[in-house]
């Protein structure tokens, strides 16, 4: 395989957790009424599924950087397909939550080697586009997620989501055969506590990485907080629901496409902190437009989605950029920096929006405030960042 079409494959595994939480957000309501369950224990399935990913990521770092990326990628990718299985059969939503847990736990390797395959190959400013252009693919996720998701249920039923997830954990199994390790040298120790502890310390100690795991937590509650407000939002305040909301959600997805095309043009021009900065703008500007369509009554579903189209174009272009600028002082031990900035990103930001709904509900302007305060925390800490930079090279 080539460089790009290893990339384009790493995309591919990126939206591998997008895909397997996406897709089931139409058939809700079926799952309760097969189930037999409360709509709670049906939506706890994502925090099933996120919390198991975020804490996988840890033990898949060290084992991708003790063993190799294939290696890795194979055991997890294998977990995944079971939890797949599992949860096409579950008799109850207790089986169904353990099974999503077995998935998310998989599908962690994903997240992890697809960064760090990505940082085998390149560093610096080519990181960056390199994770721009795997994440434009990982795009397709939510494009096609919502909408197979919807299409699925309503004419084979839920189970055969989970189906079609295991065929595709199937199918990424089959390309890896292809793919070359991406792994100069293996760290025998890369799994052992002493190891571990070593690692985290010298990433926290790195400035940069410190300062880019921390933001990336705000970044990652800010799609956190869209995944578990709007579904609730749709149905209660513009009465949709089910295959139509799927419509409307996977329009957003065409939005971050663009988005990603336009980070790895302005990437050699701008550079990677000042197009995050300019990125973090557009969200804190369209998340300023929610709140005035809101108190102006212009909110609906359409307006909605027209902004989410625009918040999206910029919001992975914060995440991805983030990514590389915590991976990119950390070359020789990419797995293991990858897992933590996973596990940061991930649990923090479902930790802040575990929070913060409890306080929005179904309120669109609470939803929208949320929303807002969250990107010009995002964007602060970006922009804070940059002015340290500015310090640091004057006093050179």
């Amino acid at each position: 395989m080539q460089p790009r079409s290893i990339i384009v494959y790493c995309g591919l595994l990126m939206s591998a957790a997008a895909f397997s939480t996406d897709v089931t957000l139409p058939a809700f309501g079926d799952m309760e009424a097969g189930l037999q369950t409360s709509k709670t224990l049906v939506q706890w399935t994502i925090p099933a599924f996120m919390i198991a990913a975020g804490l996988g990521q840890v033990f898949w770092g060290g084992v991708s950087d003790r063993f190799g990326r294939r290696p890795a990628l194979a055991a997890g990718l294998g977990i995944f397909l079971a939890g797949c299985l599992f949860a096409a059969f579950a008799p109850d939503i207790r089986i169904l939550l353990a099974a999503r847990a077995l998935q998310g736990f998989g599908s962690a390797v994903a997240m992890v080697s697809s960064r760090a395959i990505v940082r085998d190959l390149h560093t610096g400013q080519e990181l960056a586009r390199g994770l721009a252009l795997a994440s434009a693919i990982f795009a397709t996720g939510p494009i096609i997620a919502p909408l197979g998701g919807g299409i699925i249920a309503e004419l084979a039923g839920w189970r055969m989501i989970f189906a079609v997830l295991a065929l595709y954990g199937a199918i990424m199994l089959a390309v890896l055969v292809r793919m070359p390790e991406t792994l100069a040298a293996k760290t025998p120790d890369a799994t052992r506590l002493a190891t571990i502890a070593r690692r985290s310390g010298r990433m926290l100690r790195n400035p940069q990485s410190r300062h880019f795991l921390i933001a990336s937590a705000l970044t990652s509650s800010i799609m956190f907080l869209i995944l578990t407000s709007l579904p609730v939002i749709y149905e209660v305040h513009f009465g949709v629901s089910g295959f139509v909301f799927s419509v409307f959600f996977a329009i957003h997805g065409f939005g971050i496409i663009v988005g990603q095309i336009a980070n790895r043009r302005l990437i050699p021009i701008l550079g990677v902190v000042k197009t995050t900065i300019v990125a973090g703008l557009v969200l804190t500007v369209t998340a300023l437009a929610v709140i005035a369509a809101t108190l102006s009554g212009f909110i609906n579903a359409y307006v909605m989605s027209a902004l989410m189209v625009v918040f999206a174009t910029s919001y992975l272009i914060v995440y991805s950029n983030s990514t590389s600028l915590v991976l990119d002082p950390h070359g020789d031990i990419a797995g293991f920096a990858a897992a933590v900035f996973g596990f940061f990103s991930q649990l923090g930001g479902a930790i802040i929006t575990a929070v913060i709904v409890v306080f929005t509900g179904a309120s669109v302007i609470g939803f929208g405030i949320a929303l807002l305060s969250l990107c010009l925390a995002s964007l602060g800490a970006t922009a804070l960042w940059q002015a340290g930079a500015k310090a640091r090279l004057r006093a050179t």
